[in-house]
């Protein structure tokens, strides 16, 4: 930990990082985002798929792109896409540990809704580590990896980005936290992309949280 005694603050994305993306979890709720954007356009779910793929590109994520192009209600997208089972995700026995030894405050800072997190965190049993969360509707629906969020995240819980670090599966959102000086960790699953894995903004990278944890937490 010695390359990260300056820390006092750990923000963590949700999706992906807290839990893993082998329990097909963000799959259940892009199919469901799917099958909004079916009904809302009355296309076919192969389009509506493609569509919500060039959103995301284009906006950062299906929701804004629906946002500025279609003038939905944030909230009933939210709630439509987030309607998922997630009883079956398993917790994790060393991020449950290992969350404990981070010294500061942490924080879960995700383009989901506020209640997805708050069911995700209590279902992988984590929630009490957390004395913060920024959602989707905390940023006013702008998401990462616009630079908005991230300075209403500083400005609201008062903490110095060069004291930080970012935990994020999507490299492209460590970019703007990397920019701001914090530190950042690219949680990038079983396929690494070598050309993002090199690029300057991702600073260290594991496959999962959970091997970060072990590797890092284990030189103290």
């Amino acid at each position: 930990m010695d390359k990260f005694r300056h820390i006092d603050t750990w923000v963590f994305d949700l999706d992906n990082t807290l839990y893993d993306a082998e329990t097909g979890v963000f799959t259940k709720i892009g199919d469901r985002m799917t099958i909004y954007v079916a009904d809302l356009l009355q296309v076919s779910q192969e389009e509506a798929g493609k569509l919500r793929k060039e959103y995301w590109k284009k906006y950062g994520t299906t929701l804004h792109g629906l946002m500025q192009e279609h003038k939905i209600d944030p909230d009933s997208f939210l709630v439509h896409a987030h309607d998922i089972d997630i009883s079956d995700v398993p917790q994790c026995a060393v991020i449950k540990e290992y969350l404990t030894h981070l010294p500061g405050k942490k924080i879960v800072f995700t383009n989901s809704s506020r209640d997805f997190a708050a069911r995700m965190t209590r279902q992988l049993g984590i929630d009490h580590h957390f004395e913060h969360m920024f959602t989707i509707e905390d940023a006013g629906f702008m998401p990462k990896p616009f630079a908005e969020p991230y300075h209403a995240i500083i400005e609201k819980f008062a903490f110095d980005p060069h004291h930080a670090v970012m935990f994020e599966d999507m490299e492209i959102n460590l970019k703007t936290a990397a920019e701001l000086g914090m530190t950042t960790v690219w949680l990038h699953g079983k396929d690494r992309d070598e050309a993002a894995a090199a690029l300057p903004h991702v600073h260290y990278k594991a496959e999962k949280l959970a091997d970060w944890l072990q590797h890092t937490i284990k030189k103290r």
